[in-house]
């Protein structure tokens, strides 16, 4: 059993399978899906609590119930506990490692210095232990500064501090004590004489435990930073051969003194000056730099050793007597940490978004524990990998690091890669001169971005985002306002899809540590650069250390604005794309937005740039396809395409008429997903959906455009970048791509008024925007004047056009044919066109004809063609028109169709997919609520979901309802129905399609994994999203970002698959909760059946049941009526309560339901007081020391509190100057990053 975790874990368990031995790994929750939780034979789960690994009675109990023979402890943790050592092999189990009584001799540092002078092994100056800080006051006088004081049980940097004088002495007495007890069990302090000019040097040991000891040679670990090493190399470049052997022979007969067993590491320090050296300390276990050992000794396995020497009864006995190896060549090990080195090198827990190791370089070797989706916890030891590099000289050993170094990526948290590239290329390590002092005298600058203040949903975003996943339900995300973030990426000379910032409304304040060009583009914003001002839609230089500040919005002239660096921000790449989905959880910084203290990586810049400002009237006059300015300064003039769906076929003539006519004003609950509208109530030409829904907005579902204007019932969505891929309802005209920036500016209340323009408008209009912004990349990159651009810019006013089809909802019809159900090609703005086959009815025909119509097309590979998203009868096309103009997309299009032949006999394949469900359970309930308390009050479907599918469809009572979701096999027919590979399913027998409304409006809340029914259809939510289904129950997550776990994959993070069948077993509350979390952490795997789906075999079903099912459609018929005329009846009411409202002065929404409510944290909204300043916890962390209490005065920049996480303590200092109102923490306690840890009544 490996009582470890980590890379140490992994190296242990490594070896120990290559020998066949039976390994058992432990886990706490946050390593539940670690890489040494997988490698081992056997994985015990340990619980929640985070520092379990040093639980000596929980360890030993489960090694005792799983009849383990030996424990290896690795480094760190209990390894050097001499207690957990000797109550192992009390139990009769091999402790693999030095003996108890080795560990207490060792463990005390004054003891082990009493050991070492009895071996003839030079020691340092020093005292015994001293229990008062005027004891030590007067060792060290005698001693003679500077000394160091030392806790004797540390190790690690803990409990050391170096003292110059007597002062210091007394100040940091108690603090080594109070370390010492805190991580060692032991408050004893000594002195020593410190060595200015000194080398860290220690020799690899292995003993037999019989007075037999041999040496692996030494390792130079001189760079250190609070006496932690950051790099290591073998041999030592400081030392002689003689004084190589002097040094070990040292340690050798050390060794032999203690008969020490297993292996170890004595470490010296030596005077750079006279070459001597002092005995320092004992590690008595396997050093976290081994590896470098190993690599100059043959590659041997010192695991390997431990292992032989211990348990000869299952490996080839070690004997040490015979050992030998051959050292040869150089090794270097650089230990890359999960740290800030813009911030004094903090910690940084988070996810990792992109892992790559040069592993195929010859000579490399890592030694790591994370990969791509790591989550970096607070509770360990920051250490995320040791890069090792090996060649035959230390020249080449030198070459190869800065080489490994150079293909190493770890992105997603602060990390020191980039400060290792820098210290290799340091002249005085290319020399060896590397004392203990090395890094008071290196000088490095991150290239990095620091939050100071975030500003208000500041995200990272890049243009066109992520682009090729729509069909399952990935939404590009990207910029709300692409022309401003392009101009923005072109002012400083990047391409347009670098990644930049957007802000709203507040923006942020960022302090620089690196040199950069930026620029501000979009709404203007209050904005200095070290208190002076600065010019918006400019770029300008900014100098390491300098502080941008960008305050309130001018909100005359919008509400976002974007920032861009030369180099761009460089987060990883998400699913091709570096923008950020915050309702998702991934993408950009951590997949969120911003927090103080985040640090954002700038990445190389590849064209330089220079200071340029945006020629005036080149925006109004060169974007977008209307220029056309309103009379009211409140309302903005978009330009849109008819489609898909317009009149006659779902809205009346006069509906239409009054779309282009009215303004529609801006809701205040609108965001990144959809804008919402207020306006007239449209006219139908359809009492209601058919089979898609109870209300004339409903259709079968159908892959959205970007942009489109979606009526969610009555009420317009316009639906944007983050929006929902996958849907049921209409959407009578689409913003087209040029436009759609207008949007991403407005405010509640603004009104938009939507005007239609042509094809071929709509087509000059992205040649004009693309010469826009290469115009003014070329002005900054200097490679063209004013002048000349705006004329070539002018000359493109009349570009050349496409010969396009008239300009119309449905721009291809072709009639139903024997053999062919007939064909629409509706349009979709200038980016989409929607293929819709046959009547307006559930067909599974149509579908896998819709599926053959894809594969035509991904066949023909034509360039331009960029996705293609099926729906339930249709599919919409993702084109881009400069590569592929509209009329030959349609021929493509033909051509694909008239290739598809017979489908009433394909044979799919199909996946039987069995999940767990909770019917009816309490998170659907919580979820209604907040939709009766902050959306809508009254409904037929409130205040149960079930009830009201029973009364919809002429059921008895709910318990049909149960029966009927647990009988049918929802056969999968569209992916991203509310996002993220949601499915949108229908039962294969149409006796189990239950019927329903969506939810008008939608909810503004449902919990990931919620079961819900829309129209005729199933979804599985993934992730906590708005939606209109209603709700029957919970299942297991069906997205997993990263794919570690169970059947999903880096590359596939989804479940589900088109043409999958889904059938649910019913499970209590309970027993769901356990088989979630076992499934997110790969423990319950899921039954899922590899079949298939004839659809020859199902045309029989269908006609061998005509008659139930016309009687069962019959009675939804009747019971739809009832329904549907109670909803109109419930939306009158509401009406009538808005229009009494409105005449009292409150402000409410189309249909007198209320928004959904922020909700806050109301103990912390108290503080949200003029004068009051909140100071929160930039990362997860333990309050480990509180300096201060409620009513003190503190001056800015005092020390508030220290916060301890992996391993290091960061301190909180005060903002400002004032009177501490409030503490939100205690010490002891864990806070969140985020969290509000102090109140501060700022002085006047």
């Amino acid at each position: 059993m490996v009582c470890n975790r980590g890379e140490i874990a992994r190296r242990v368990i490594r070896t120990a399978n290559h020998h066949g031995l039976e390994t058992i790994a432990i886990y706490t929750q946050v390593d539940a899906l670690a890489p040494h939780v997988r490698e081992a034979k056997q994985a015990i789960y340990l619980g929640t609590n985070p520092r379990d690994y040093t639980n000596k009675e929980k360890l030993l109990q489960v090694a005792q119930d799983w009849g383990v023979d030996a424990i290896h402890p690795g480094y760190g943790f209990l390894s050097e506990n001499e207690e957990f050592c000797s109550a192992v092999e009390a139990a009769g189990i091999t402790w693999l490692g030095p003996t108890a009584k080795t560990l207490h001799d060792f463990a005390l540092k004054h003891v082990a210095r009493e050991i070492a002078e009895k071996a003839g092994v030079p020691v340092l100056s020093g005292s015994g232990l001293v229990s008062t800080a005027e004891d030590a006051v007067a060792a060290a006088e005698a001693i003679g500064y500077p000394v160091l004081l030392k806790a004797t049980g540390g190790g690690g940097g803990r409990g050391i501090f170096l003292c110059y004088s007597k002062d210091e002495v007394l100040s940091q007495f108690h603090v080594s004590q109070k370390q010492g007890e805190q991580f060692f069990g032991n408050s004893g302090v000594f002195v020593e004489k410190f060595i200015e000019k000194a080398h860290h040097i220690e020799v690899q040991m292995f003993g037999d435990g019989q007075g037999n000891v041999v040496h692996l040679g030494e390792r130079e670990c001189s760079i250190q930073r609070r006496h932690q090493k950051v790099l290591e190399e073998t041999p030592s470049p400081l030392l002689t051969d003689s004084q190589r052997e002097e040094l070990a022979a040292a340690a050798v007969r050390l060794g032999a003194a203690a008969h020490y067993r297993s292996a170890g590491t004595v470490e010296f320090l030596v005077d750079e000056d006279t070459k001597k050296f002092y005995f320092l300390e004992v590690n008595t276990r396997l050093q976290v730099e081994h590896g470098i050992t190993e690599m100059v000794n043959g590659n041997v396995d010192i695991v390997e050793w431990m292992l032989r020497l211990q348990l000869p009864q299952f490996l080839a006995p070690l004997d040490l007597t015979t050992c030998t190896t051959e050292r040869s060549g150089w090794s270097i090990e650089v230990r890359i940490n999960g740290e800030n080195p813009a911030k004094d090198f903090q910690p940084c827990p988070g996810t990792l978004g992109e892992v790559k190791f040069p592993t195929e370089l010859d000579g490399v070797r890592v030694d790591s524990w994370i990969e791509a989706g790591t989550e970096i916890s607070p509770y360990y030891d920051s250490l995320l990998a040791k890069l090792m590099v090996y060649a035959p000289t230390r020249e080449l050993a030198v070459k190869k690091m800065k080489q490994a170094l150079a293909g190493t990526v770890i992105k997603g948290v602060p990390n020191n890669v980039e400060f290792l590239q820098a210290l290799v290329e340091d002249p005085r390590f290319a020399l060896g001169d590397t004392t203990t002092k090395f890094l008071e005298g290196f000088h490095f600058t991150p290239r990095v971005v620091e939050v100071v203040l975030p500003g208000l949903q500041t995200t990272v975003q890049d243009w066109p985002g992520r682009t090729q996943l729509w069909h399952v339900g990935v939404p590009p995300s990207g910029p709300m306002d692409s022309l401003h973030h392009r101009l923005a990426n072109a002012l400083v000379g990047n391409a347009s899809d670098a990644a930049a910032l957007e802000f709203g409304l507040t923006g942020p304040t960022l302090k620089f540590h690196c040199d950069c060009l930026v620029a501000l583009t979009g709404a203007v914003f209050d904005a200095s650069l070290d208190g002076a001002p600065v010019t918006w839609n400019s770029s300008f230089l900014v100098k390491s250390g300098q502080e941008l500040k960008i305050g309130q919005v001018d909100s005359s002239t919008g509400v976002r604005g974007y920032l861009a660096v030369s180099g761009g921000v460089d987060v990883p790449l998400y699913l091709g794309s570096r923008s950020t989905f915050p309702n998702g959880n991934f993408g950009g910084y951590q997949g969120r937005y911003l927090r103080p203290g985040d640090s954002l990586p700038v990445g190389p810049v590849t064209a330089v740039a220079q200071p340029t400002s945006l020629p005036a009237g080149w925006r109004e006059k060169f974007a977008g396809a209307v220029h056309e300015l309103s009379s009211d300064a409140n309302t903005v003039v978009v330009g849109v395409l008819p489609g898909p769906h317009a009149n006659p076929d779902y809205f009346t003539d006069d509906a239409v008429d009054v779309f282009y006519s009215s303004p529609y004003q801006v809701h205040y609950n609108s965001n990144r997903l959809g804008v919402r509208l207020n306006g007239p109530r449209p006219t139908w030409t359809r009492t209601d959906g058919g089979e898609g829904g109870s209300h004339p907005s409903n259709v079968h579902d159908h892959t959205y455009a970007v942009g489109t204007i979606n009526f969610t019932g009555d009420m317009p969505v316009i639906l944007m970048v983050d929006g929902p891929s996958l849907g049921g309802f209409v959407c009578p005209a689409t913003i087209v791509s040029t436009e759609l920036w207008k949007v991403g500016q407005v405010r509640p209340n603004d009104n938009i008024r939507f005007q239609e323009i042509t094809l071929e408008q709509a087509f000059s209009a992205i040649q004009k925007t693309d010469a826009l912004i290469a115009a003014v990349t070329s002005l900054a990159q200097g490679t063209t004047k004013v002048q000349a651009a705006e004329a070539e810019l002018s000359a493109l006013q009349s570009p050349t056009v496409p010969d396009m089809p008239a300009t119309q909802a449905v721009v291809v019809r072709q009639e139903a044919s024997e053999g062919h159900p007939g064909l629409l090609i509706r349009l979709a703005g200038d980016r989409y066109v929607q293929v819709e086959y046959g009547p307006m009815e559930l067909d599974l025909n149509l579908r896998a004809r819709i599926h053959c119509l894809e594969q035509q097309l991904a066949a023909a590979n034509a360039q331009g063609l960029v996705e293609t998203n099926a729906g339930v009868r249709s599919v919409m096309i993702e084109y881009d028109a400069r590569q592929l103009p509209l009329p030959d997309l349609l021929t493509l299009i033909r051509k694909a169709d008239a290739a598809i032949g017979d489908v009433a006999h394909m044979v799919l394949p199909s996946r039987i997919v069995h999940l767990p469900m909770a019917f009816e359970e309490r998170w659907t309930a919580e979820a209604l609520q907040k939709y009766m308390k902050s959306v809508r009050a009254e409904a037929p479907y409130l205040p149960s979901n079930i009830q009201y599918i029973a009364n919809n469809n002429g059921l008895e009572d709910r318990d049909d309802v149960r029966r009927i979701v647990f009988e049918a096999s929802y056969l999968v027919l569209g992916l991203g129905d509310v996002y993220l590979g949601a499915p949108c399913a229908v039962p294969v027998n149409p006796l189990h399609r239950l019927v329903t409304t969506k939810m008008n409006p939608a909810r503004t809340f449902t919990h990931e994994g919620t079961v819900g029914i829309g129209g005729s259809y199933m979804c599985i939510y993934p992730m906590d999203s708005p939606g209109g289904y209603q709700l029957v129950g919970r299942t297991l997550p069906i997205w997993n970002s990263f794919g570690r776990a169970g059947p999903f994959t880096a590359q596939k993070p989804w479940l589900l698959e088109f043409f999958d069948q889904v059938r649910f077993f019913e499970v209590s509350e309970g027993e769901l909760e356990g088989l979630r979390e076992r499934f997110r952490n790969g423990q319950y795997d899921i039954d899922i059946e590899h079949k298939t789906f004839s659809m020859a075999e199902y045309n029989e079903m269908l006609a061998s049941m005509s008659d139930e099912i016309a009687a069962w459609k019959a009675q939804q018929r009747t019971a739809m009526a009832s329904q549907l005329q109670l909803e109109e009846e419930s939306l009158a009411r509401l009406e009538a309560a808005a229009a009494a409202a409105a005449t009292d002065g409150h402000e409410v929404s189309m249909h007198g339901m209320r928004g959904p409510l922020p909700e806050e944290d109301e103990d912390d909204a108290q503080y949200d007081k003029p004068g009051l300043v909140k100071v929160s916890a930039a990362f997860t962390a333990n309050v480990w020391d509180i300096k201060v209490s409620v009513g003190d005065t503190v001056s800015k920049d005092q020390l508030l509190m220290v916060l301890e996480a992996m391993k290091m303590e960061s301190p909180v200092n005060a903002p400002v100057a004032g009177v501490v109102k409030a503490l939100r923490v205690t010490q002891g306690a864990m806070t969140h990053a985020g969290q509000l840890l102090v109140v501060i009544e700022q002085q006047q």
